[in-house]
């Protein structure tokens, strides 16, 4: 990531992000598993979590320096969407692409990959 990007105060996932890093994830998994997974990974991080809407498909939690919002949705044909959206206050703070990365690789390890943004994993 380069210095421009570091200095960015918010980030957010998508199918056709420009940093594979930052793309959405699927798994093959329920809603109400990713949340609990989600709630636990944000807690191993020193975050807490401030709203579960599950009809929604939203996780709200803040961490020392940052706000942010999982969008956790069943797409169909045993896929769900998990998408990522931080913000920080000021210019300096934490390492928002750091944190989608651990959040990630946390879900990676736990549940089962599909795709990530529109590639499939086999």
């Amino acid at each position: 990531m380069g210095f421009k990007e570091r200095l960015q105060k918010q980030l957010e996932t998508s199918d056709a992000h420009k940093n594979e890093k930052l793309r959405t994830h699927y798994y093959a998994a329920t809603p109400d598993m990713l949340f609990k997974g989600l709630e636990a990974t944000i807690t191993t991080q020193a975050g807490t979590v401030k709203r579960i809407d599950a009809e929604r498909g939203e996780l709200a939690f803040a961490a020392p320096g940052l706000d942010g919002l999982a969008t956790v949705i069943m797409i169909g044909s045993g896929r769900t969407a998990v998408d990522l959206f931080l913000h920080r206050e000021g210019l300096l703070g934490p390492d928002l692409e750091k944190w989608i990365e651990t959040i990630y690789q946390e879900l990676d390890a736990t549940y089962r990959l599909k795709m990530i943004g529109t590639r499939e994993i086999t």
